[in-house]
C-alpha cells in the first residue's frame, strides 16, 4: 500500500526559484560582459589618442576616463597616502596616492603613483621617494573606481587608509581637487612598482559565468521535467 502523495507544487516552485535566479543572473553577467567590451573600446580608443594636458579648472571626470593626459606641478608628500592591504605577485604591500598640486592653479590632482612593498613589522612604513620641486607626470585619468575600495571596519590610521575617501582627501587640502585619479605611467626615479591591470579586463570572466547561470537553468528545467514524467508514469 502506497503512502499519500506528497504535494507537487513544492518541486514546481523550488524549480521555478531556481531557474529565475539562474536566468536572472545570467542576463545580469551578459550585460557586465557587454559593458566591458564598451569600456574595452573606449580604453583602446582613448590609449591611442595623443595625450592632452590636465585643465588648470574643474572638469567633469566622466570627460577624462581614460584620457591619457599630463600635468605639471608639485607633488605635496605632507599629504601624501598610503593604501592598505593592496597585492603585488602574491606579495601584500601599499599604493602610494600623493597629491598634485597643478602648476599655475589653486588646484589638486591625486596622483596613483604606484605600489610599494610592506615590511614584516607593518608598524613600520615604508620609505618612499617622493621628487621635490617641479615634475611633469603623464598617466591615465578616471574617476575613483573601486580599485581603490576595500571592505574594512578601519578607514583611516595616518598616513594609512584602507579606502580612498576623496571628500575626506579634499578636506586635508587647501584648494579644491580634480575628482579623477591619474594613474602614473612614466618613471621619475621613485623606484615605485607601476604594473597596471587594463580596467577593462574581465569579459571572459563574465561570459564564463553567465554560462554557468543559464546551464544551472537548464539543469533545474531537465530535472524537473523528468520528476514530472516519472510522476505521471506513477499514477
Amino acid at each position: 500500500m502506497t503512502g499519500p502523495r506528497r504535494p507537487f507544487w513544492l518541486p514546481t516552485v523550488a524549480a521555478l526559484a531556481v531557474i529565475a535566479i539562474s536566468v536572472a543572473a545570467g542576463i545580469w553577467q551578459t550585460h557586465r560582459a557587454q559593458f566591458k567590451r564598451e569600456l574595452q573600446a573606449r580604453y583602446e580608443a582613448q590609449e591611442k589618442a595623443a595625450p592632452i594636458a590636465l585643465p588648470g579648472t574643474l572638469v567633469d571626470a566622466e570627460t577624462l576616463r581614460y584620457r591619457r593626459v599630463t600635468v605639471a606641478g608639485q607633488f605635496d608628500p605632507a599629504h601624501e597616502i598610503l593604501l592598505d592591504n593592496r597585492v603585488q605577485q602574491g606579495k601584500p604591500g601599499y599604493r602610494v596616492m600623493t597629491p598634485l598640486k597643478i602648476a599655475n592653479a589653486d588646484l589638486y590632482v591625486l596622483v596613483d603613483r604606484g605600489w610599494v612593498a610592506r615590511g614584516m613589522d607593518r608598524t613600520l612604513l615604508p620609505e618612499i621617494r617622493t621628487p621635490l620641486g617641479a615634475v611633469v607626470i603623464e598617466g591615465i585619468a578616471a574617476p575613483p573606481s573601486g580599485k581603490y575600495l576595500e571592505l574594512s571596519t578601519q578607514t583611516v590610521e595616518g598616513r594609512v587608509w584602507q579606502n580612498l575617501d576623496m571628500t575626506r582627501m579634499a578636506g586635508l587640502l587647501r584648494y579644491p581637487m580634480q575628482l579623477v585619479v591619474i594613474t602614473q605611467l612614466n618613471d621619475n626615479g621613485d623606484g615605485l612598482i607601476r604594473h597596471w591591470d587594463r580596467p577593462d579586463a574581465g569579459v571572459e570572466k563574465h561570459i564564463g559565468y553567465a554560462f554557468q547561470w543559464f546551464a544551472l537553468a537548464v539543469a533545474a528545467i531537465v530535472i524537473y521535467v523528468v520528476m514530472y514524467a516519472k510522476r505521471r508514469k506513477q499514477k
